[in-house]
């Protein structure tokens, strides 16, 4: 896994405050449910993994860049991402945090997928070891993280048969109408991966 090196784009911040609902509570859940079950591994400057909402058409709410998930939901570790500026590289934010590192990923996803409304980002070792047994899709190529190749490669493996793939030896991401159904998703795969491990 890559070492952590924080953020790889630029950010202006707009507002130290942002709005946000009860969907922010169910995100903060799963952040910390995924953290429990080792989806997304806890290290020195965080964890490994990122999630995130969509609060408009280019706009969404995701965990700050070097976020330790917790079970009480602490709106601090959260940023909304307004917009992203590409001729600057840079994400137009609301909120005192720092954006994930994989800002990139989430804000490309959205802008190909408008019916995509949630992205639960994690890793597993054991799920990228069993994606053909798990028939997960896989993409092409490694990318370093935080990269918009990463991004890239993540679009291009969408044709909107499925909802759960794999970054290559990185992490899976899942997607999903709402907050619930992109959950629900992740553990119906952990639960086969699980199923796999016992035969």
């Amino acid at each position: 896994m890559e070492k952590y090196q924080g953020v790889k784009f630029k950010y202006r911040q707009t507002g130290e405050s942002f709005h946000y609902d009860r969907r922010l509570t169910a995100l903060n859940r799963w952040a910390y449910l995924f953290s429990q079950l080792g989806l997304t591994p806890v290290h020195a400057d965080g964890a490994y993994g990122n999630q995130s909402y969509r609060t408009g058409s280019t706009s969404f709410l995701i965990t700050r860049s070097g976020m330790t998930p917790t079970e009480q939901l602490i709106p601090e570790n959260y940023s909304h991402v307004v917009r992203f500026d590409e001729s600057e590289n840079t994400f137009i934010t609301e909120g005192k945090a720092v954006p994930s590192s994989e800002s990139l990923l989430h804000s490309a996803l959205y802008s190909a997928l408008p019916n995509i409304n949630a992205i639960l980002h994690g890793h597993s070792q054991l799920i990228n070891t069993y994606a053909a047994a798990l028939k997960i899709p896989v993409t092409r190529t490694f990318f370093a993280y935080g990269t918009p190749e990463l991004a890239e490669s993540a679009v291009a493996l969408m044709d909107g048969t499925f909802r759960f793939f794999i970054l290559k030896d990185h992490g899976f991401v899942a997607l999903g109408e709402d907050i619930d159904s992109a959950g629900k998703l992740t553990l119906d795969y952990f639960a086969g991966l699980i199923r796999i491990l016992r035969i």
